[in-house]
């Protein structure tokens, strides 16, 4: 009997040890299995894992020392800011974790979450795909392993940032959705066949203090005409140069704070409904000032000369990758020998064709060159406004003949007392653009005659 009670104890307890040692094998494979669950899940999410920026070697570009503040907050990056051929690059991952936003990684796709708000940027293909637009990259986006880097521009872009360059602190200040679409702007309708062209005048880096603010001036103009569907030309002076000053700001010499906001600038225009062709090299020659002096035509007559001009003022361009669409000789002055010239490297030459006399100028349309039987002159009949004499010029403007191209050129800096720059509370930028402007006058004037405003780059 004790054998039996005994027996029957060994087996209970036997049974028991079994039971628990499945039970706990049991329990492991639970464990086990939400382990690998949850490392499935994160696969399937590809969540980018937290980066270690000390290993970050670094690309071989130039460090720049600038300063960054978003929506009126001092961005502090680990890792540098880089300035390559004067434009800025920015290290993506820590942009948007200064943001307090998210990123993931999902095969070639970047995904970014800020304030509520998804933003894509297919790595394989350059293009970013924001909440209202999709569009391609300036610049592909750098990586070293799973660090990337931005341009500024395309920052900007997907963004919509407002931006302000304090040249005094090297200091940009941005705020995003600064340029908040205006409620009461009515887009530009053309009523009549006649062509009218717009292009804003000696567009340069002077690097004067009385121009510390004209680039984010004329940014604003280049987002309004943008938000009333109107296109423009920027006449660009690739290399400003101030002999009394000795100022000489080359692109392909220099690379600095200063001409990085124009080339930003630039890229800005063309992003919005802009069109950028060459104002001479240097508009100058000798000891005068860039838009002051001439630098072809009677001033310097060789057509030699002018072809060096044109050659160094494209390989700028190239240089800083800045598509240009057409020519204007400073002050119109140039020979029939250099407009041949010029004929060879470009489609539209954008000022009258003054070679065969006054008489035979076709204020019309755009003038096939009887040269080269390709490129086409462009003349502008409105002519331009000229300082302190806005009143009077807009009258002359409102009068004219329709049976005339609605051809017209403009200097920006007749706009600057009619913008205001100033900061929002947080200390991010903002600004008033005045309803009354005289750019915003003339637009209206070609809209009541119904000129049809149109780019140089749609003539064929």
């Amino acid at each position: 009997m004790k054998r039996s009670l005994i027996f029957s104890i060994s087996l209970i307890c036997i049974s028991t040890i079994l039971v628990g040692c499945s039970s706990q094998n049991k329990s492991s494979k639970i464990s086990i299995s939400q382990g690998q669950q949850q490392n499935a899940d994160s696969k399937k999410n590809n969540v980018t894992p937290e980066i270690d920026y000390s290993n970050f070697k670094g690309f071989n570009m130039n460090k720049d020392d600038l300063k960054l503040q978003v929506n009126g907050k001092n961005f502090n990056f680990k890792l540098p800011i880089y300035l390559d051929k004067n434009r800025y690059y920015f290290p993506l991952n820590e942009f948007i974790d200064q943001l307090n936003g998210k990123v993931n990684l999902e095969n070639n796709l970047i995904n970014m979450k800020i304030d509520n708000k998804t933003y894509s940027i297919d790595i394989k293909d350059n293009i970013a795909i924001c909440p209202d637009k999709k569009f391609k990259l300036k610049k592909s986006l750098l990586q070293e392993n799973k660090i990337f880097y931005i341009g500024l521009s395309d920052l900007s872009n997907m963004l919509n940032l407002y931006t302000r360059w304090n040249k005094d602190t090297k200091t940009i200040s941005c705020k995003i959705d600064g340029f908040s679409k205006s409620t009461d702007v009515t887009p530009y309708q053309g009523k009549i066949k006649k062509l009218g062209f717009l292009r804003l005048e000696d567009v340069g880096v002077s690097s004067q203090s009385y121009d510390k603010d004209y680039f984010e001036r004329l940014r604003l103009i280049g987002n309004y005409l943008n938000e009333r569907k109107v296109p423009y030309h920027i006449a660009w002076i690739p290399r400003f140069v101030i002999p009394s000053c000795k100022i000489d700001n080359d692109p392909l010499v220099k690379n600095n704070f200063d001409i990085a906001e124009m080339v930003f600038s630039l890229d800005f225009f063309l992003t919005h409904n802009g069109v950028i062709g060459l104002h001479g090299y240097t508009h100058q020659y000798n000891n005068t000032e860039s838009t002051v002096g001439c630098e072809f035509g009677k001033c310097q007559p060789s057509p030699e000369i002018c072809k060096e001009r044109i050659e160094k003022a494209l390989s700028t361009a190239s240089y800083l990758d800045i598509p240009v669409d057409f020519f204007e000789a400073p002050h119109y002055e140039i020979t029939p020998a250099q407009n041949k010239v010029v004929e060879k490297y470009f489609k539209i030459l954008y000022y009258p064709f003054c070679d065969l006399g006054p008489r035979y100028i076709d204020l019309t349309k755009p003038q096939l060159s009887p040269y080269n039987k390709s490129s086409y002159y462009i003349s502008s009949p409105l002519d331009y406004i000229p300082v302190d004499k806005e009143d009077s010029a807009l009258k002359r403007i409102k009068n004219s003949s329709i049976n005339n191209m609605g051809s017209v050129f403009y200097h920006p800096n007749l706009e600057k007392k009619f913008i205001t720059l100033s900061q929002d509370s947080d200390g991010s930028p903002t600004f008033t653009y005045q309803a009354n402007s005289t750019l915003k006058k003339l637009i209206d004037i070609l809209q009541s005659k119904g000129f049809n405003i149109a780019k140089v780059t749609d003539i064929h």
